[in-house]
């Protein structure tokens, strides 16, 4: 163990997911908060950035368009600073290999920006739309609060305990570019959830397979939160290639292998 306790870790296999306070420090999280908002507020967007607007806010023509955005996609991807003072530094990989062993894989991140009037986002598993790209049940996101992340700001909910089982998920994203993929029927008043509320600064890390959902936000502040997804340098390619989820992974700790994700792909 690099940097968590044997109870953290207890917690986080009977749970899904762990909470750890002042993951950042307030240098590091002021470092962060500029980047994601220079990326959000650059136009026209870095080639290597995804925006993602909110549905809920995409006819508001009184609003800046960075007002607008739900998500901001492969920030890490376009800021060397970003990997250097918070994807890729020793205390984000520890927590990880705690969690995933000592071969770790950086795939993504997406910065949930959730302006005042941000939409909810339905109950689902992150793996779902990775398992048929990318096998191996080694996979988390480290979920970094940029801004308090209250009830009403429209926290993440996790389901205790339901990484231990995977649902059937639809995935057309033609419905919806983030969550064309949520489990159908699921409703939060279904789910016996709890709501995760974090200071800016904390970081929730949860298992790729945990249901979990969010609020809308009906504060007149924003509720950010950078998600780094990371996977176990053990986990293989499939067969499929996605356009959804491109290969974009940085080898972060440890070795790559062959056939598996940072490695070459094998025909």
């Amino acid at each position: 163990m690099k940097a968590l306790t044997p109870e953290q870790i207890g917690a986080w296999e009977r749970d899904g997911f762990l909470v750890v306070r002042d993951f950042v420090d307030a240098g590091e999280l002021a470092a962060v908060q500029s980047i994601i908002s220079g990326l959000a507020e650059q136009y026209p967007p870095d080639p290597a950035v995804h925006i993602d607007v909110d549905p809920a806010l995409a006819d508001r023509t009184d609003l800046p368009a960075s007002r607008t955005f739900r998500a901001l996609i492969h920030a890490a991807h376009a800021s060397p600073e970003l990997r250097e003072v918070y994807t890729l530094r020793s205390k984000t990989l520890d927590v990880v290999e705690d969690l995933l062993g000592p071969d770790i894989v950086f795939y993504t991140d997406q910065t949930f920006l959730k302006p005042p009037g941000g939409s909810p986002a339905p109950p689902h598993q992150d793996n779902a739309y990775w398992e048929p790209y990318w096998s191996g049940k080694g996979k988390l996101s480290v979920w970094l609060a940029l801004d308090d992340s209250t009830i009403e700001r429209g926290c993440t909910n996790f389901v205790p305990g339901s990484h231990r089982s995977v649902l059937e998920h639809e995935r057309d994203f033609s419905k919806d570019a983030l969550f064309g993929g949520a489990v159908e029927g699921l409703t939060p008043d279904k789910l016996d959830a709890v709501p995760v509320e974090l200071k800016a600064g904390d970081a929730c890390i949860h298992h790729g397979e945990i249901i979990h959902f969010s609020g809308p936000n009906v504060s007149d502040q924003p509720r950010r939160g950078h998600v780094a997804v990371y996977f176990s340098g053990r986990c293989t390619y499939t067969d499929q290639v996605s356009k959804f989820f491109p290969d974009n992974f940085i080898p972060a700790r440890g070795h790559t292998y062959p056939g598996c994700v940072g490695g070459e792909r094998l025909p």
